[in-house]
């Protein structure tokens, strides 16, 4: 099986869609999400893109030419491709970026920095989201230094609580160079615009009286403001 016809497990692929989170919020663009991950978040609102049963059920085999062709049809106008999961870390994405690339796309990667690949050293932007206390995973932030020279590197934390946001400031003090990012948790089961503007005026409070995150930019979560919890937006 030659690089171009190896296949990866999607499990959706949509926009264009405005994005909600961390460094390209607002910003127009495609989502890929691939199935699996290395983490098990207690709160993760994917978790369809994570179980291995549930990636089974829910994935469609794709070539990477399949998820460009795919995603020219959706708007081949649309100038970024953001690669979700689950971890898209986990898969060997050499090709896809090559002709991401080729086709005039710019694409942006969210990972927890658990695994290095170097594909993403090609992307155009880098998001790496630790995950704080409340996600229930044990996080080593030394491994985060190997991210740290990648283009459009950015560093992002959700915010739960108190402990969550003494992890960020941790995150923020080890690597005060990186740009970072603080975004409001997202309780799938209870929250909604509401309990979502009153956790963003609390972190906004916080960051705002703490000298160690004078630089740091506090964010919504954009997409479910506009969009409520649902999938495909």
């Amino acid at each position: 099986m030659t690089d171009r016809s190896k296949t990866f497990p999607i499990i959706e692929i949509f926009g264009p869609v405005i994005q909600g989170e961390g460094a390209m919020i607002g910003h127009q663009t495609h989502f890929v999400r691939l199935g699996g991950c290395d983490y098990r978040c207690a709160w993760c609102d994917t978790m369809y893109a994570v179980i291995p049963e549930e990636v089974r059920s829910n994935s469609v085999p794709m070539t990477a030419r399949e998820i460009v062709e795919r995603l020219q049809e959706l708007n081949p106008d649309t100038p970024w491709v953001t690669l979700s999961g689950g971890n898209p870390a986990l898969h060997h994405l050499d090709t896809l970026i090559d002709m991401l690339t080729e086709a005039g796309f710019k694409a942006a990667v969210e990972t927890q920095g658990s695994i290095y690949r170097p594909w993403l050293e090609r992307c155009s932007l880098v998001t790496v989201s630790p995950k704080p206390p409340s996600s229930g995973m044990n996080q080593d932030l030394s491994t985060l230094t190997r991210f740290l020279d990648l283009p459009g590197i950015n560093l992002k934390v959700v915010v739960f609580d108190e402990a969550d946001l003494a992890f960020a400031r941790d995150v923020h003090a080890r690597y005060p160079e990186v740009p970072f990012y603080l975004q409001i948790g997202n309780d799938l089961e209870r929250d909604d615009r509401d309990s979502l503007l009153e956790k963003l005026d609390w972190l906004s409070s916080k960051a705002l009286n703490d000298p160690v995150l004078s630089q740091a930019i506090v964010l919504p979560q954009l997409h479910v403001l506009l969009y409520g919890n649902r999938r495909g937006v």
